[in-house]
């Protein structure tokens, strides 16, 4: 600028070097740099860690509050010196009209003005909000602040720091006080069995299978170790054969082989006194009775004890035999003392015949009531036994319960039989058997005592440490099992094991958990677990059912009891077992992901703050779509029933709107399973509205499950739907029509389907019976196909017109349940059309559009293929001549023997009642035999010409001046 120029004082004076550098300074530094360095810089810091990993960092999130502190101080100091720039650049522009680019530079300003101010407000809209919004709960803030005020008024934080982790101490130090302790330990206490207990479980005792052998092996042998977990009668089982190998010696006049008199009786031994088979065998010899019997069981933990081994029992055996005298060791398989099992001297105890224990306790009750004088009484008691709603409720196989639930059980029965207990608490108070068996596994006589950290109370750390871990590991098995109850042993397994290092991780963070390697004692395990092995098939890979080992629970209720006795009575194992959840969902075994979901989302309604934060929000807007899927199958789970279907609804619609595309999608999975949304057409409207966005970014996911949503009782509704999107309308909408309609027909039905039920023939169903209507020897209807195949009395050269409907109503939930569940292997289009009323008409205008569309002719022909090639297979007679096949519309003799459930050719007789609907126009019945014939001439697996014809024949009888196309 020319400093003659008028107006050239106004501005202060710079050397025209300095100003151009700082003008490309700026330029170089503007606001836009700024905020995308601000951005990644921000980005970089965002930490990518769960929940439990920011407690340990949150000197690093002050750190980064500081540098964002920071950050804000420099955005003011930039923002102050652009004013003052832009004060000065028009000062300095401002009275130079004479100036080329004057105009030029005005514009430049006043657009940079402009974006700086656009700026500004954003931040201060920013500033304005929620700081918790992100949290995915509006009112964070607020909700915060109301549970910390109400935390403060509820606390107060006072008393001294001295603090005992355990009820035991070897020593302590408080001021200038010692306190210490210590000592040796004792002789072996001993306690005799009182008579009175022997007589009376020589009354109530049954003796199992291979009682026999074990009495047989104690005689001869003088020791017997008994395995088995606590609770299945081996204490008892132990008392009652000392008991009879005894009563000898109990008869006055016996004497010993020393001259002395017997005594005979039978003896318990303290635990605790197990280290002296080991180091004074002598001591535990003299405290039992000559002639008579000792009991000892074995702790159940690692400890200060040596175990014993089989020349420490030999010892034992020749001791005893001096005083005619017999001992039985009781210990768990997973125990330390369970290696000694598979010895001389080991022997399992058989399960007790519950069944048994049952009856006889039933008729012990019912005995000391009155009511029983009349007849039928004991009758209506196996009655109850027997039901089917008591067998569930109870959750237990009966042959399967313990001697004490035995007792429990028929308690529970004669009460309700004298009229002390109604049908609903009879069927609620038989849950109680599970729910004490895990209580008892984890808090009671299941858990042991586990040693804190630096427990120094005879004990090495080796020693600790190992116990631990194979006490977590026992616990994570069943918890792991509980979610994957059923499942492939291996599955159960490595689960298992993720869970159990989640657990060691939490007590120990300092100690990297190993795995034992040849050390498992899988039948002790099962045993603890009350769990089998069986083998079942596996259709996972490639649809070809595979047997595989499975293991489950003996009893479903079993599961269940485990997971709510961890998730609600122990809040530490909460933040493993989410972790442990989170990880399931990148396993790649659909029954792994699949039934961990379902389990998180049983859990989250249990508590849904913590489940929805922790589980359900973090994986919903996940990248890998496997755990999008994961949690929107966990969230349609929590909303299966009120009060969270509400809930789950209004977070549905609300993600289903949302900009997030992960958000969006895991809202359009949740919309699929049908439950949460209740309004069919507004759930289709919504699908609709997700897959016609940015140009069809989820016409993949919402074609899914649109599909999905027509495989139940809302199929008729949904049709329709999709035949007016087909039919009115172009563009997006319409494609998500055809790609649905070519899922349907592509589909099997155990592949999209599920009951909508609670479950599909339950036992309250059977208890209900049959609810009217006409019905099978099998108590269902059979309304839905015609008693034989009509010929179709339609011309193909007659003009299609729409025959649906505006409105629809929706199936009966049970009775399509029923049908569909009849109908899983079947083609899903037929077995829609076939089971759900009025699905047929609309379902047959929707595939006629796909097969009369260029985009979808190809994948329509295909899917029809398929339906020719499963009813072709399904329509031969089984149990004759494979070389030649006969075919079930064919003329033939009645096979003897042969199974004829399901009855051969319901698949054809569908697809004969089904196809003449999709001909509309000359050409379709062209297509039809072109395929056909395409089919006959194929060189690799050719279709059958006899079935071919008949197809031919069927579908075209009656159409006037087509037969020689049938030829």
């Amino acid at each position: 600028m020319n400093a003659d120029a008028p107006g050239a004082g106004a501005a202060p004076a710079r050397p025209p070097a300095q100003d151009a550098g700082q003008a490309d300074r700026g330029r170089e530094r503007g606001p836009d740099r700024q905020d995308r360095d601000r951005g990644q810089r921000d980005r970089d810091r965002e930490p990518d860690r769960d929940r439990g990993q920011r407690d340990r960092d949150r000197d690093g999130d002050r750190d980064r509050g500081r540098d964002r502190d920071r950050d804000r101080d420099r955005d003011r100091d930039r923002d102050r010196d652009e004013d003052h720039r832009g004060r000065d650049e028009r000062g300095d522009r401002g009275d130079s009209p004479g100036s080329g680019g004057q105009d030029d530079d005005s514009d430049d300003a006043r657009n940079e003005r402009a974006e700086r101010e656009q700026r500004q407000g954003e931040r201060f809209r920013e500033a304005m909000g929620d700081p918790l919004a992100d949290t995915g709960a509006s009112g964070g803030t607020r909700a915060s602040t109301r549970a910390r005020r109400e935390a403060q008024v509820r606390f107060e934080v006072r008393g001294n720091s001295g603090v005992f982790d355990r009820s035991r101490f070897g020593h302590a130090h408080f001021g200038d006080v010692y306190v210490g302790g210590g000592g040796t330990a004792g002789a072996p206490v001993f306690g005799m069995v009182p008579d009175e207990e022997l007589a009376r479980l020589r009354q109530v005792y049954r003796a199992p299978n291979g009682y026999q052998l074990l009495k047989d092996v104690l005689r001869n042998r003088r020791v017997l170790l008994l395995g088995g977990p606590p609770g299945t009668g081996r204490s008892t089982t132990a008392l009652c054969l000392l008991d009879e190998l005894t009563t000898a010696s109990r008869t006055r006049g016996a004497e010993g082989a020393d001259g002395t008199q017997n005594d005979g009786r039978v003896t318990r031994l303290d635990p605790s006194a197990a280290a002296h088979l080991v180091r004074d065998l002598p001591a535990i010899v003299a405290g039992v009775p000559q002639g008579g019997g000792m009991i000892l069981q074995l702790p159940e933990e690692a400890g200060d004890w040596p175990v014993p081994q089989e020349l420490h029992l030999d010892a034992l055996s020749s001791a005893l035999a001096e005083r005619s005298a017999y001992a039985v060791l009781v210990a768990s398989p997973s125990s330390p003392g369970g290696g000694l099992l598979t010895g001389r001297y080991g022997r399992q105890c058989p399960p007790a015949p519950a069944r048994e224990l049952l009856s006889w306790h039933l008729v012990r009750g019912l005995s000391h009531q009155a009511e029983t004088t009349e007849s039928g009484v004991l009758d209506a008691g196996n009655q109850i036994l027997d039901h089917a709603l008591f067998q569930q409720a109870l959750g237990i196989r009966l042959d399967s319960l313990r001697p004490g639930e035995t007792e429990y059980v028929a308690r529970l029965v004669v009460r309700h039989v004298s009229g002390g207990l109604s049908r609903p608490q009879l069927l609620d108070s038989c849950g109680e058997v599970a729910r004490r068996q895990a209580r008892e596994w984890f808090t009671g006589r299941g858990a042991v005592r586990v040693p804190a950290l630096g427990d120094d109370s005879g004990r090495g750390a080796e020693q600790s440490a190992d116990n631990l871990d194979g006490w977590l590991r026992e616990m994570a098995f069943r918890v792991a099992l509980a979610v994957l109850d059923g499942e492939a042993f291996s599955a159960v397994a490595d689960a298992a094991d993720l869970l159990a290092w989640e657990l060691l991780q939490a007590r120990d963070p300092a100690r990297a958990p190993g795995r034992p390697v040849f050390t498992e004692n899988l039948e002790g395990l099962l045993a603890a677990c009350r769990a089998d092995l069986s083998v079942k098939d596996d259709d996972t890979f490639g649809g070809v059912p595979l047997p595989v080992r499975a293991v489950a629970y003996r009893g479903e209720a079993l599961a269940g009891a485990v997971l709510a006795e961890v998730w609600e009575r122990h809040h530490s194992a909460r933040a493993p077992m989410v972790r442990w959840l989170r990880s399931l969902a990148d396993d790649p075994r659909p029954q792994v992901w699949t039934r961990a979901a379902v389990v998180a989302g049983e859990l989250c309604a249990a508590d849904v703050g913590y489940g929805f934060t922790e589980l359900i929000r973090p994986l919903a807007a996940a990248d890998a779509p496997r755990r999008r899927f994961f949690a929107a199958t966990a969230l349609d789970q929590m909303g299966g029933r009120e009060p969270h279907r509400a809930a789950v609804r209004a977070v549905v619609r609300d993600w289903a709107d949302a900009t997030d595309s992960e958000l969006c999608w895991t809202a359009a999975i949740v919309l699929g399973y049908g439950r949460t949304e209740q309004d069919t057409r507004y759930a289709v409207e919504l699908l609709g509205d997700i897959g016609s966005r940015q140009e069809g970014k989820y016409l993949q996911v919402a074609s899914f499950s649109l599909a999905r949503l027509a495989s139940g009782s809302r199929a008729t509704e949904v049709l329709t739907v999709l035949n007016e999107w087909a039919a009115e309308l172009t563009g997006e909408y319409r494609n998500l029509a055809l790609l649905s309609a070519l899922r349907i027909a592509w589909a099997r039905t155990d592949e999209l389907w599920e009951p909508e039920t609670g479950a599909s023939g339950t036992a309250e169903d059977e208890d209900r019976g049959p609810q009217g209507g006409d019905s099978s020897s099998s108590g269902l209807p059979v309304h839905r196909l015609p008693p034989a195949v009509r010929p179709n009395r339609r011309s193909p050269s007659v003009r299609w017109r729409s025959t649906t409907l505006s409105s629809a109503p929706r199936a009966v939930t049970e009775e399509t349940d029923r049908e569909l569940e009849l109908r899983a292997h079947w083609p899903l289009a037929l077995a829609v059309a076939v089971a759900v009323p009025g699905a047929a008409p609309p379902l047959a205008d929707l595939l006629w559009r796909a097969a009369d569309t260029h985009l979808s002719s190809e994948g329509t022909a295909d899917a029809l293929r398929d339906w020719l090639r499963v009813a072709e297979e399904d329509a031969v007679v089984p149990g004759l001549d494979r070389r030649q096949r006969i075919y079930a519309f064919e003329d033939h003799e009645p096979v003897a023997g042969a199974e004829l459930d399901p009855v051969p050719g319901e698949i054809l007789r569908a697809l004969l009642w089904f196809l003449p609907q999709l001909m509309r126009q000359r050409r379709d019945w062209e297509r039809l035999l072109w395929l056909l014939r395409t089919m006959a001439d194929a060189p690799d697996e050719p279709l059958n010409e006899a079935f071919a014809s008949h197809v031919r024949d069927v579908v075209g009888a009656g159409l006037p001046g087509r037969r020689e196309e049938r030829s």
